[in-house]
């Protein structure tokens, strides 16, 4: 079995890609199986995973990346988004879900489906967006671990113009909004960064246990 510590050293912010190399379909199945298996407050999910492989989309996306090499040299470029509708409509979508999957009453949940409800409608719509924001870094810091033991390169990106890559990929017509980009690859023998360190404060100044 792989051990996480050690993949986690492995990992960093991989800067450059081998472009000989490309994320396997069955990598990739497994990466947005680890997206979906992901968790969420109220487990309503309210997100969505873009996997982008076309060349000119990704091409069409780097001005937007602040020029950043690593969003057309990927294989695979993971946009995370938001829902930009959250309601009642989608708690009952995941009550329905529940009830199918453990085969239980609509009724007997619809204690919880309240408590949900009355949760989400008591937010502003500025509120709404700050939850589901927070919802996708979840599910963002959920894929890194998983890549790294797949020994499969990446570089979490949340500094991109979000209203060009919305409008580029069409996400407002599907009621989404993009939160953060994850291009996947294998690193190149020519990233300098692979060979450096990697720089985290100690354990002492990081971690409180209270007994």
């Amino acid at each position: 079995m792989t051990n996480i510590i050690d993949s986690l050293n492995w990992r960093y912010a991989c800067k450059l890609f081998d472009n000989t190399k490309k994320v396997s379909k069955e990598d990739l199945e497994e990466i947005i199986e680890a997206f979906r298996l992901s968790t969420s407050a109220f487990w309503i999910q309210p997100w969505k995973l873009i996997v982008i492989e076309n060349q000119e989309v990704k091409d069409s996306l780097v001005e937007y990346s602040w020029n950043q090499p690593q969003i057309n040299t990927c294989s695979h470029l993971l946009v995370l988004c938001r829902l930009t509708e959250i309601d009642d409509k989608l708690v009952d979508r995941y009550i329905e879900k529940m009830s199918e999957v453990r085969e239980t009453s609509k009724e007997e949940l619809s204690w919880y489906e309240q408590r949900v409800k009355s949760y989400i409608n008591d937010l502003s719509e500025d509120w709404k967006e700050y939850f589901s924001t927070k919802q996708v870094f979840i599910a963002l810091w959920n894929l890194i671990p998983v890549l790294a033991m797949k020994k499969i390169d990446s570089c979490a990106m949340t500094w991109i113009i979000n209203s060009e890559y919305d409008r580029i990929l069409n996400l407002k017509e599907k009621w989404l909004s993009s939160v953060a980009v994850l291009p996947i690859w294998y690193r190149s023998e020519d990233d300098k960064y692979a060979k450096l360190k990697k720089v985290r404060f100690d354990r002492e100044e990081v971690v409180e246990i209270i007994s």
